[in-house]
């Protein structure tokens, strides 16, 4: 399947931050990079993080055997939104987290500038199995993208 440059790039970045790659991310985003997660957490409404270096990711790109579910893809003039199952172990209890979420991705230069991203935090560590996960998706169970 052929992809627009800018599905390309942030399938790219997908695949960055699954292999822990965060030198290889830095050149797909700019320099006033920011990712909102829309939600309330411990820390207040709408937490943001900046991301200038290495160092502002290392803790997001640290995470192994991370998986990405790509269900839907859908792309505007500068913008990519993205409809997933992310997948993690949790490095104490081994058990897998699996996260249905839909990330928005804005665009200027050709690089990714900003993100919004949108999940509810108290199912982010209930351990859904693939039954449950499969009810969100009644109609189109199918597998699009993996990246592992």
């Amino acid at each position: 399947m052929k992809h627009s440059k800018k599905i390309k790039l942030v399938l790219d970045l997908l695949k960055d931050e699954v292999k822990g790659d965060t030198k290889s991310a830095l050149k797909k985003i700019t320099k006033d990079y920011t990712m909102t997660w829309v939600y309330k957490s411990k820390d207040g409404l709408f937490p943001t993080e900046k991301v200038k270096s290495e160092n502002d990711i290392k803790d997001i790109y640290n995470i192994k055997r991370r998986k990405y579910e790509i269900k839907n893809i859908a792309e505007g003039k500068d913008v990519v939104m993205i409809e997933m199952i992310e997948s993690y172990p949790d490095p104490k209890t081994k058990k897998v987290f699996k996260t249905p979420l839909v990330i928005v991705l804005e665009f200027k230069n050709g690089k990714v500038r900003t993100g919004r991203h949108y999940c509810d935090p108290r199912i982010s560590f209930m351990n859904l199995s693939k039954r449950e996960i499969s009810k969100i998706y009644k109609n189109n169970n199918e597998k699009r993208i993996i990246i592992k």
